[in-house]
């Protein structure tokens, strides 16, 4: 079975399972970025990023404390989010946890579900400098519990189609989503024309498209469909529709009915972004967080495209929130750093440095757009207007196991795709009721 981090919500992508490969790590021993000096107030910031973030964020840093001499904010930095989310909640347990902190998308709900984040909406009626209207309002809704908002959404990302532009010139086809309409059908007729067996051994060495099968690569395909996985009140899991069924038959057929996909390799976390670097695949589904790591090889020409679609066009939704601890001791110096952070200066530095895609409409339709990039950065900012959230609940991580199972079993053709997925209906609805349930005692 494959080893990938899977992310319910961008659980663990989208982003994130992000910043792997050829980005260089942070070790253990620099994970905390010392402090020097003395001030009357010390901040921490969490963050969960990789050594080039984490420099990013140091340079904002001292930017900030340069305007609030008071004030220091040492970066604890734990690389990975699901590791660094296991940590901030063993903070939180013991009473010791950071003043501000990123939380990856997929944890966030937990998190507000338990009362330890601060309400951020007094804190923004009484300060006009946040300004909320200038964040896109449906990644604000994604950052609500039960009615409060939590936090705000520092970056944002959606899926798109990542392909080499040179396979495309060479085999005289026209580049992806550049024809009308961009459907299914058309996407696997490329695929078809692209996968080629270059030393005559009777077997592909180039494919069209390399596909992640699991649970956040696969869910666009669904909705694409028509499809979900919980209904709309969220109160039971939908994969066995015949819709769902449908859809990932379509992905499945790529590897195992039409040949266009390689069988991907167990424990190879970031292998279809290396087959795209190494242009053994043409297209892959990926997001902003992989554009650095291509960049480093510039000899690679590449280019962005819209997801194929069907029913209708739909992408996956994520964001990496910010968050202010309800126990800080230094609230009011929290809440300034928190406004630093999440500005408008502090998002075009960090889609600067490091190609962030910006959650505030300000600058997502402004310098994002209009700064050179080697890549089609308007394919992203179009795909938020019909981008999906995944359905997010907080009791998820209980059950997501049975979903994940489910996939690997279709992907690796030990199950068909309808009885795996009628069977991961089954066990997600009676273990979400159980849950629901509670105690019995």
């Amino acid at each position: 079975m494959r080893m990938k981090i899977r992310t319910w919500l961008a659980l663990v992508s989208l982003t994130a399972a992000l910043m792997a490969g050829c980005v260089q790590r942070v070790p253990p021993e620099q994970a905390t970025a010392p402090v020097t000096g003395s001030a009357a107030v010390e901040l921490v910031l969490y963050t969960w990023t990789e050594v080039t973030e984490l420099q990013a964020n140091q340079a904002l840093v001292t930017e900030f404390e340069q305007a609030h001499p008071g004030v220091k904010v040492r970066i604890q930095n734990v690389p990975g989010s699901r590791e660094a989310m296991q940590k901030l909640q063993t903070m939180f347990s013991a009473g010791e946890p950071p003043d501000v902190m990123s939380l990856h998308g997929a944890y966030y709900l937990p998190f507000a579900s338990k009362g330890v984040l601060a309400d951020l909406e007094p804190l923004i009626a009484q300060d006009p400098d946040l300004n909320l209207a200038d964040f896109y309002p449906r990644l604000v809704e994604l950052c609500r519990w039960q009615g409060k908002l939590y936090s705000l959404p520092r970056y944002t990302s959606v899926l798109a189609l990542f392909y080499n532009k040179a396979k495309f010139d060479a085999a005289g086809l026209a580049y992806p989503g550049s024809q009308s309409p961009w459907t299914w059908e058309r996407y696997l007729a490329l695929c078809k024309q692209l996968t080629r067996d270059t030393n005559g051994d009777g077997t592909p060495d180039e494919w069209g498209a390399y596909i992640d099968f699991w649970d956040t690569r696969l869910y666009p395909w669904l909705w694409q469909n028509g499809a979900d996985i919980m209904n709309a009140e969220r109160t039971r899991c939908t994969l066995d529709s015949p819709a769902a069924i449908e859809a990932l038959t379509f992905v499945r057929d790529l590897r195992h009915r039409h040949g266009v996909c390689p069988p991907t390799t167990a424990g190879e976390r970031n292998e279809g972004l290396n087959m795209l670097m190494q242009e053994k695949v043409a297209m892959f589904m990926t997001g902003p967080w992989d554009v650095q790591t291509l960049l480093q090889k510039p000899t690679l020409q590449w280019d962005v495209a819209p997801l194929p679609a069907r029913k209708r066009a739909a992408t996956l939704l994520g964001t990496e929130n910010y968050a202010i601890a309800a126990a800080s001791k230094h609230p009011q110096e929290a809440w300034e750093l928190y406004k630093f952070l999440l500005s408008a200066h502090s998002q075009e530095f960090m889609a600067e440095k490091l190609d962030k895609m910006p959650s505030r409409k300000s600058v997502a339709e402004g310098s994002y757009l209009t700064a050179p990039a080697k890549y089609s950065r308007q394919v992203f900012v179009d795909a938020l207007s019909y981008a999906q959230a995944v359905p997010n609940i907080p009791e998820w991580d209980e059950v997501a196991h049975y979903v994940k199972d489910a996939f690997d079993r279709i992907w690796v053709g030990t199950q068909s795709v309808e009885g795996a997925l009628r069977q991961a209906t089954r066990e997600v609805n009676e273990a979400l009721a159980k849950a629901r349930r509670g105690p019995s005692w």
